[in-house]
């Protein structure tokens, strides 16, 4: 049986790379462009003799497996086992699976939740009135938190309950007394890309807030790199090359009962960098399939520089006002299919809409230009717009938002009560605040005028991902305590939503 050293020896590390991407010969060595950064020029380099790659743009460089583990968003081992299959050489790797032992804990939780779901007529009833069947259920493994004590027993018989409390799931309150934060609600598992439960969503089904509750982050979770419904979908997304987003659960396993089984979902986030660079090894389109609101638009503008940046075509199926895509598969399947086939990449789509004169897609296009990495790609649109607006393109290039400079920032001072105000103003809009009454910090102040001009990239990822058990009335409270006036909010929070829809502008055309 081979070692480790047995298996570098026997692959080609040339084979292995240009299965994954196109190398050009170059001397004794390959070169490409780096599939791991923006790489206008190629300065990734692959050496047959040396058994090793290297980018001499973002500096990363190992093995054949190295590659394999990176572009596949697999751990080393994972790769180095699926190397030795593909080549078919017998390796012997006696590892010990790091996070085992609460990944264990997790799924034997989920199968106590699954088997709950059978005596809770409630859970049962709200999954039929949402229209999701038993197959459904089964293949997710949807679940309700019922009995604790019994749970609490089950891990202590298993000898998992010291391990399950590191999923912050469980709060110990005092000795052998214990809080499930997910008790009697609906649970949704939520599994990593290889099949492994990694957390849970909880759904309110007494009317109590937060609607939705997801596990905090963990040693095997991290939000802003897990997508719910990746696993079950990542055969169907490599098969199709397309990869459906939407923005809940409910609207992916709708889609999945009718069909649309490309289609993943991020958990209660904004869409991430992190999610965007993983999808992309597995797709070459992402098509967002958002609300029709302006909450789906807002997600759209934040979500689609990330895709781009990842070197993907970018697709959007803009649903009618008032729908979501768990509403609208369920009244109209076959349109939707017809909607999701015959979308356009988003710049040809703004294109048309800039003919027609609507600035705000004039607006989004120009914004959107400063995340394509493809230079050439990035002029032939300057052109056209130019084209048909009559601007110099010197003009158009001096409205790009300058992304290479002014980076996210995850660390930026705020007040308590500014965060909450940034967050409502991201999430709801409301063009009726008079912000010159309100006490903000020059950060804050910054952030306001990003969220007014939709360079959403420049907001950190706390503001965008806020969590508030209440967060309007949180917002209420916020914009009460900055402000310098009495009576600071003398309209209803349904008149500032009001207020904040976006009306369409006009574009004068080139004649």
């Amino acid at each position: 049986m081979s070692s480790y050293k047995d298996l570098l020896g026997k692959i080609d590390i040339v084979d292995v790379i240009s299965s994954y991407i196109e190398l050009k010969r170059v001397g004794n060595n390959y070169t490409a462009r780096c599939p791991f950064h923006p790489d206008d020029t190629p300065s990734f380099y692959v050496s047959p003799s040396k058994g090793i790659f290297k980018c001499f743009g973002c500096g990363v460089g190992g093995d054949a497996v190295k590659f394999v583990s990176l572009y596949e968003n697999i751990d080393y081992w994972e790769a180095l086992e699926k190397l030795a299959k593909r080549y078919g050489i017998k390796i012997n790797l006696k590892r010990r699976e790091k996070h085992s032992q609460l990944l264990l804990a997790l799924q034997k939780v989920a199968e106590f939740y699954h088997e709950e779901l059978k005596n809770s007529k409630v859970a049962i009833q709200y999954l039929q009135s949402r229209g999701i069947n038993s197959k459904t259920i089964s293949k997710f493994q949807l679940g309700f938190a019922g009995n604790t004590e019994n749970m609490i027993r089950l891990l202590k018989e298993e000898g998992l309950l010291e391990v399950y409390e590191k999923s912050s799931n469980l709060i110990k309150i005092d000795e052998n007394v214990y809080k499930d934060l997910f008790r009697n609600r609906l649970i949704i598992p939520i599994r990593d890309i290889k099949g492994n439960v990694v957390a849970f969503g909880g759904r309110s089904l007494d009317g109590s807030h937060p609607k939705y509750v997801n596990s905090p982050e963990s040693e095997v979770f991290k939000k802003r790199s897990t997508l719910f419904g990746l696993f079950e979908a990542k055969d169907y997304i490599k098969e199709s090359q397309q990869v459906v987003i939407v923005e809940g659960y409910f609207d992916l396993m709708s889609l999945w009962q009718e069909g649309i089984r490309n289609c993943t979902a991020p958990l209660g986030t904004a869409l991430t960098e992190d999610h965007a660079y993983i999808l992309s090894k597995m797709a070459k389109t992402a098509i967002l399939l958002y609300d029709g609101d302006q909450a789906g638009k807002r997600a759209v503008r934040s979500s689609v520089p990330h895709l781009l940046k990842a070197k993907m075509e970018v697709r959007v199926v803009y649903l009618p006002e008032g729908e979501d895509p768990d509403s609208f598969v369920k009244k109209e399947p076959n349109l939707l299919r017809e909607m999701l086939s015959s979308s356009l990449p988003v710049e040809e789509f703004l294109l048309e809409e800039i003919k027609k004169g609507n600035k705000q897609a004039f607006d989004d296009l120009l914004y959107f230009c400063g995340f394509i990495p493809d230079s050439v790609k990035k002029f032939e649109l300057l052109k056209e717009i130019s084209r048909i607006t009559g601007l110099p393109i010197t003009s158009l290039q001096d409205r790009i938002p300058k992304t290479e400079v002014r980076r996210e920032r995850e660390k930026v001072e705020l007040s308590y009560h500014e965060a909450v105000f940034l967050a409502g103003l991201y999430r709801f809009g409301f063009e009726g605040i008079e912000l010159e009454h309100l006490r903000l910090s020059p950060q804050a102040m910054e952030l306001v005028e990003a969220i007014q001009k939709g360079e959403y990239h420049l907001l950190p990822g706390y503001i965008k991902n806020f969590k508030a058990y209440d967060l309007e009335k949180a917002f209420k409270e916020s914009l009460r305590v900055l402000s310098t006036v009495e009576d600071s909010l003398t309209l209803s929070f349904e008149e500032l939503r009001r207020m904040s829809k976006e009306r369409p502008r006009k574009i004068r055309l080139r004649k």
